[in-house]
């Protein structure tokens, strides 16, 4: 019963994946939010090593995680209801600007209240670029098979979170240098905005 139920779910993502050949729209949208989710995901969870590599204390860095959790809460609300009056897609936009411009803050930064800044900064677009990214997706997926589509969405979401880290070790190992590691991310922000700017040029043309 349970080789039944594995067969039929990967059957199920062969079909979404031949279908999304055809949706232009759809398709690159999970391309670019497979990119800049994934830095995303890299910046979260990698940003307490990084500021231990740079020489600050554990105890600052717990800090200002906890700060990021408290201003991302209400910055998520209050993103969500600017995306119902500029767009879900401009709202994305402006959020990856803010996480391209922290990752080259990132390369710089040195002190504990540097890494506070940044950290207040993260938490007012951590939570937004989140929802809104759901936001935009919901407009694209059929309507009936809305439950199926999110499954992949989410999917997606949980497996982006392996380049990133990869690669920012490895240019870390590659220089010798945390910081040169942290600004490799950039490039998953712009190439993740490229593609979301090209999936709404597929929407528009279809």
């Amino acid at each position: 019963a349970w080789r039944g139920i594995i067969l039929e779910g990967f059957r199920g993502l062969a079909r979404h994946a031949r279908a999304l050949s055809g949706q232009k729209p759809l398709f690159f949208f999970l391309l670019g939010f497979l990119f800049y989710n994934d830095a995303v995901n890299t910046i979260m969870k990698m940003a307490v090593d990084y500021g231990l590599a740079l020489g600050l204390e554990s105890a600052d860095l717990i800090k200002a995680l906890l700060l990021v959790q408290f201003i991302g809460f209400p910055a998520a609300i209050a993103f969500g209801f600017a995306g119902e009056k500029i767009g879900p897609l401009r709202g994305i936009a402006i959020c990856l600007c803010v996480y391209l411009g922290v990752t080259v803050y990132a390369y710089f930064l040195s002190s504990a209240t540097e890494f506070f800044i940044m950290a207040a900064v993260i938490g007012l677009v951590q939570g937004g670029v989140q929802a809104l990214s759901r936001s935009y997706y919901a407009r694209l997926v059929p309507p009936e098979n809305s439950a199926e589509y999110f499954g992949f969405f989410n999917m997606i979401g949980k497996f982006s979170s392996v380049l990133g880290p990869l690669m920012v070790g490895w240019v870390g190992l590659l220089f010798n240098d945390s910081r040169a590691g942290i600004l490799i991310l950039a490039i998953f922000f712009v190439l993740g905005g490229g593609l979301l700017f090209k999936s709404r040029r597929a929407e528009r043309a279809a």
